[in-house]
């Protein structure tokens, strides 16, 4: 198993998905000093340029983003030519939800909840498709990230549902061997274990 290596993602949910994930399959506390949080798509890898660039001096940078930058290609190819126009080294790319097609995170994590769970979503569709047709001023969009946080957040002992600080590990609510998530398993294998 490697130890040098950085992870660089978008955000704080993804770093707290991944934590769960690695210690779960590969029993490693991956420290939050493996990641560079980018803080948004490829368009702001500049943010954190030079935190990568000494990343790349004697460790692995991986990149784990979303696939969501208007499509898988549109999103491999905008990774490519900011680390070519900011002189960035990207050992390897992962893009959510199974590098490969269009997606995100929360595309992987609806796919991976525990078995019998996921008539949830129906639930959740309904409730929006109900606030939708009432038409009250106002309200707040109700996006995938949304609906991850309505779906944690209707089990006891869930934990928070917020994404930087949610759970993974609860098989009540997550299933961490779903198929879903063997791309992502056998990539981590392949470059760090």
């Amino acid at each position: 198993m490697r130890s040098d290596f950085s992870l660089i993602v978008e955000g704080k949910e993804d770093i707290r998905f991944l934590e769960d994930f690695i210690f779960y399959h590969f029993d490693y506390n991956v420290n939050r000093a493996h990641f560079i949080e980018v803080g948004g798509k490829s368009e702001s890898l500049h943010k954190v340029k030079v935190d990568i660039q000494k990343s790349s001096v004697n460790k692995l940078n991986i990149v784990v983003f979303d696939a969501d930058d208007l499509g898988y290609d549109s999103t491999l190819n905008n990774i490519n030519t900011k680390s070519k126009e900011l002189a960035l080294k990207f050992d390897s790319i992962f893009l959510f939800p199974n590098n490969q097609e269009n997606g995100n995170l929360e595309t992987l994590l609806k796919k991976s909840v525990a078995a019998g769970n996921e008539q949830l979503f129906d639930c959740i569709d309904d409730y929006v498709k109900c606030r939708n047709k009432i038409g009250i001023k106002n309200q707040n969009h109700i996006d995938e990230k949304e609906k991850i946080y309505i779906y944690h957040g209707s089990f006891k002992n869930s934990g928070r549902a917020k994404g930087s600080e949610r759970e993974y590990l609860n098989k009540d609510i997550w299933d961490l061997d779903s198929p879903h998530l063997q791309p992502l398993k056998d990539f981590l294998q392949k470059e760090i274990f």
